[in-house]
């Protein structure tokens, strides 16, 4: 038996420290196993909310008589959803739990998605993808929180790195899925005129498994041990570990060494609280989020995560789109141009489609005739994914080296040099190469950024500062879709030079980045 209630000094020991030593005793196991495969099946949600649209822009253009104004605020419209609700589902899972909103988001984010795949119309379309962002909200800050909370401190680093290579992956997932299903011919029309079911409408149907997946297995985990034991939880806190102490370890519950964390007095119990009551400790402890030292690292992070991610979910959610525009240009005639060459025909073009419509007053029959994916749009997507696992484990590999500091300001400025190439490049193959080393490098810079943001923020607040930094992600998701299309109207070289000029700046941030090192002593968590 081991009792931790005093050390040798006779001295009170912390009681989250104590819980680190119980998920130690648990060791990796099978927990932890279903745990991951949960987490990774909402990280696929999550990317197909965000990214399925871009697959069916070509595809859906003339069904729903789309411009490419009306293609950028759909590709969008997730992350306004996610503005509006970030900050306070935040709030509330640091409030009443992880689980809640992990098995709620994902169940609502499932129904979303089969309202939205029956959409017949933009403006359907586009408010369901609305709503799929609000759902998302309620559960994606909390999938790194429920990890970090789950793993002991010798092997969490490495396993939020693994966690971040679940996006890589999702890429990777997605673009196969869409190349499985897009190029279909399937068309079934139940009311002519009302409701028609095309290919874009399966493939959302299609896409919606893994929220339900997620749903249900995260119905099956308890809740975070280190949410009950902040929360005065001690008892709750103490038979979710001898849980996973069993599934992990094969043996019973009673020969779980720790017999009491040492929690009592030291944490406020929720567990009898009224909701109101609940509702205003919260609020209370919020406050220190917006005192020194938090408030100002909160500023920080999510200065960073805002300009990171206005370049990183612009480029690649036209990416499909842009793909496409070559893959056609080289169809239509028999060479490829430089990049931006090929971006200014398709303009063009567009172009001269509204001013067709404006000259006969809008009265021209011209039948819409899709400019469709081909293969290589769906392969430059694998690619992507690929790219990003690539230096996701080089990331892993050197960040023992060189720190995470150091290897996130060489990923940026690499990352700057790349999306400032684009301009220069003539064919498909350098720019497969460039687009998809510009995402995977700043999604390795974003995932070393994660893994400092959640330790150096305290358990009770770091769902709700993981929330506010993603919201500030979002609005620069947001405008980053809304702007790429408004500048690659104007011209072709400023949103790849913006994009670049940009990723110097945020680079020269990475020097004021806490060391989570140093933060979290010997307790490997706050």
């Amino acid at each position: 038996m081991i009792d931790h209630k005093k050390d040798s000094n006779d001295e009170i020991k912390d009681p989250m420290a104590i819980l680190e030593d119980g998920l130690v005793l648990c060791k990796f196991g099978r927990f932890h196993i279903r745990l991951l495969f949960t987490s990774m099946a909402a990280v696929f949600a999550s990317t197909m909310v965000t990214t399925t649209s871009s697959y069916i822009l070509p595809m859906a253009e003339c069904d729903l008589n789309m411009s490419i104004m009306h293609k950028g605020l759909l590709n969008a419209m997730p992350f306004f959803g996610q503005v509006g609700a970030t900050f306070f589902t935040g709030f509330l899972v640091d409030a009443f739990g992880r689980k809640l909103f992990l098995v709620g988001g994902n169940a609502a984010i499932f129904i979303c998605t089969i309202i939205e795949g029956s959409s017949q119309s933009y403006w359907m379309l586009i408010v369901m993808k609305l709503i799929e962002g609000i759902s998302l909200s309620m559960s994606f800050s909390a999938v790194a929180s429920m990890i970090t909370e789950f793993i002991h401190k010798n092997l969490r680093d490495r396993i939020l790195l693994l966690y971040c290579s679940f996006m890589s992956l999702s890429l990777i997932v997605t673009a196969l899925m869409s190349w499985a299903v897009l190029p279909q011919p399937w068309h079934i029309i139940l009311f002519r005129g009302y409701f028609e079911l095309r290919v874009w409408n399966f493939y959302l149907y299609i896409c919606s498994i893994w929220s339900v997946i997620a749903a249900i297995f995260y119905s099956t985990i308890p809740e975070s041990p280190k949410y009950l034991l902040s929360h005065g939880q001690e008892d709750a806190a103490l038979e979710v570990l001898r849980k996973v102490y069993t599934e992990n370890t094969g043996n019973l519950k009673e020969t779980f060494p720790i017999k009491s964390l040492g929690a009592s007095g030291s944490f406020k119990s929720t567990k009898d609280m009224s909701f109101k009551k609940q509702l205003t400790h919260a609020m209370i402890e919020v406050k220190d989020l917006f005192r020194p030292p938090l408030f100002c690292r909160l500023m920080l992070f999510s200065c960073l995560t805002f300009v990171c991610l206005l370049a990183y979910s612009a480029l690649r959610l036209w990416y499909p789109q842009l793909s496409t525009i070559i893959e056609n240009y080289i169809k239509d005639h028999g060479e490829t141009s430089r990049f931006c060459v090929m971006m200014d025909d398709y303009r063009q073009s567009l172009n001269e489609k509204e001013n067709i419509s404006l000259a006969n007053n809008f009265t021209n029959t011209e039948v819409c005739i899709p400019k469709l994916s081909g293969s290589e749009t769906y392969i430059n997507g694998i690619i992507l994914g690929l790219f990003s696992l690539l230096f996701m484990g080089l990331s892993g590999y050197l960040v023992d080296f060189l720190g995470q500091k150091i290897l996130m300001f060489i990923l940026l400025i690499l990352c700057a040099i790349c999306s400032g190439s684009l301009y220069w490049t003539n064919s498909s193959i350098q720019i497969a190469v460039l687009v998809s080393a510009t995402c995977g490098l700043m999604q390795s810079a974003l995932s070393l950024q994660q893994n400092i943001l959640i330790r150096v923020f305290p358990t009770t607040l770091r769902t709700l500062a993981l929330s506010v930094i993603i919201m500030m992600g979002r609005i620069g998701s947001l405008l980053g879709n809304i702007l790429f299309p408004i500048m690659l109207q104007i011209g072709c070289m400023g949103p790849f030079v913006a994009l670049s000029a940009i990723t110097l700046c945020v680079a020269g941030l990475v020097y004021f980045l806490p060391d989570p090192n140093k933060e979290s002593g010997g307790a490997g968590d706050k």
